[in-house]
């Protein structure tokens, strides 16, 4: 495989839809900074009650204070991933919608207004076409979500590193435990590692819009949705007129998207290990089958493309 091929086709997916790939994560990224300081310069009345909830005897540095003779508590671990986690949520959340967007048009497009004609006159092949365009919705979009995300944490970071030094320095007041017991960088960190188990278990979905994408003449999202639910129906017609116990497909269906309470409860015994809760979870729901489903799909929209694309 020509790797100049390879970085022009993912150079050119991200310039169709920079929109969302580069400006989208830009606004939530800001929306999310300038949000605290409008607060902030909103907030009527003394700061110091602000932040120790309306004590009237508490001093903002003795809020500190009392902050450094518990540093190096558990509980802030915890507070740091809850911390770390809220900040990312709003990215991944936006990014889980433009990853659907994105996979159910990304073929569907180009065959809409004919460009597929000219992008196929060009060397590069159809399987290179179909992985490419894989890649970039399954890791390199939600990538960019997570590095958005990561420069926002790295930016509340720094602020709070100067906080940490004029706290030390002006008032001897030692935050700097904080950085150990909060763990934040390992739950940075763990944050980018969720992305691959996270993509293994979305596969079939992504495959499967990208397969719609593929052969659907018009309104691809409906044919994402509809046959599915008309197999569902038959199934359900099925169970009530023969009195069968279960739908078995609408339980497979829902056992591998669905994440109970249970699924969370098995691995949360380890505060200092919390980061790790959500891959663990995640990882679980992987399965062997889904994967064969899932290159069955991009099998079928690789042959779509070779043999059909011209209708």
């Amino acid at each position: 495989m020509n790797t100049l091929q390879l970085t022009t086709s993912i150079k050119k997916e991200i310039w169709e839809y920079k929109r969302i790939f580069i400006w989208l994560p830009a606004i939530i990224a800001s929306i999310i900074i300038l949000a605290p300081l409008i607060g902030f310069l909103l907030i009527d009345g003394n700061l110091t009650t602000f932040f120790l909830n309306n004590n009237p005897n508490a001093t903002w540095l003795g809020f500190w204070q009392e902050i450094a003779k518990v540093q190096h508590d558990k509980m802030f671990n915890v507070i740091a991933f809850s911390f770390s986690s809220m900040l990312f949520i709003p990215f991944l959340l936006i990014a889980t919608l433009v990853q659907l967007y994105y996979f159910i048009a990304c073929l569907f497009d180009e065959r809409r207004d004919l460009s597929i004609l000219f992008w196929r006159s060009l060397p590069v092949s159809d399987s290179l076409t179909i992985g490419v365009k894989l890649l970039v919705g399954a890791l390199i979009l939600p990538g960019l979500f997570l590095l958005a995300a990561t420069l926002t944490l790295g930016l509340f970071l720094i602020l709070a590193f100067f906080l940490c030094t004029i706290l030390a320095l002006g008032f001897d007041i030692s935050l700097w435990g904080l950085w150990s017991s909060s763990n934040i960088f390992s739950h940075m960190m763990t944050s980018w590692l969720n992305l691959l188990p996270y993509t293994l278990w979305m596969l079939p979905l992504y495959a499967w819009l990208m397969l719609v994408s593929m052969f659907s003449s018009k309104a691809p999202f409906l044919w994402a949705i509809i046959p599915v639910v008309v197999v569902l129906l038959v199934e359900a017609f099925i169970v009530h007129y023969f009195n069968l116990d279960s739908q078995i497909l609408l339980g497979a269906i829902t056992d591998y998207f669905a994440i109970s309470e249970n699924n969370v409860n098995h691995y949360l015994h380890d505060q200092q290990s919390i980061s790790l809760v959500p891959m663990k979870v995640i990882s679980s729901k992987i399965s062997v089958f889904g994967i064969a489903l899932a290159a069955a799909f991009i099998y079928a929209t690789y042959w779509l493309r070779a043999n059909r694309s011209h209708h």
